[in-house]
């Protein structure tokens, strides 16, 4: 398994598999980042490939199986939903976690989680991330893989998000 950050020409391969994955999303019945499918991005995706914030996730096999972005500046979103977790932590703020529909249900989600945690682990003391409370499975999912439910937060329109943290 292999992570490898985002380049500036690889930018539409990012947003093709963010649009891929919210398509999948309102499949299953799922408003979830549905400002995608309207042309939108409020997490600003393009922007964080300039950055340099953003890798794909490569299995054994050397095919594309995923993509995370990953903040080491708290952007407006977390400083709202960490406000109470003090969001000035040395930590990275993990945001679009995607594994690619195909490659759904072989683990690689665990794979993709473990990969960061490594590759992390000498830059910051903490991993962050957040996602829909009413999201069980994704909530099962991040303590399955030792990520700690530490709170909850609502967003400005009273969604509300459970909050999780991975000491490194």
């Amino acid at each position: 398994m292999q992570l490898k950050k985002v380049t500036k020409t690889e930018t539409k391969i990012a947003l093709s598999i963010l649009k891929e994955s919210a398509e999948w999303l309102q499949e299953i019945g799922s408003d979830q980042w549905s400002d995608i499918l309207q042309g939108e991005d409020k997490h600003g995706l393009a922007e964080a490939v300039e950055r340099g914030e953003v890798f794909f996730f490569y299995n054994n096999k050397n095919q594309l199986a995923g993509m995370v972005a990953a903040w080491k500046n708290p952007t407006a979103w977390d400083k709202l939903l960490w406000q109470e977790y003090d969001p000035k932590q040395f930590a990275y703020y993990l945001h679009r976690v995607i594994i690619r529909p195909n490659y759904r249900g072989s683990g690689y989600g665990k794979e993709l989680l473990t990969e960061l945690k490594l590759k992390f682990k000498t830059e910051v003391s903490e991993l962050r991330l957040d996602c829909l409370a009413r999201n069980q499975k994704l909530i099962q999912f991040y303590l399955g893989n030792e990520f700690v439910n530490i709170g909850s937060a609502s967003d400005l329109y009273g969604n509300e998000f459970e909050l999780f943290s991975y000491k490194l």
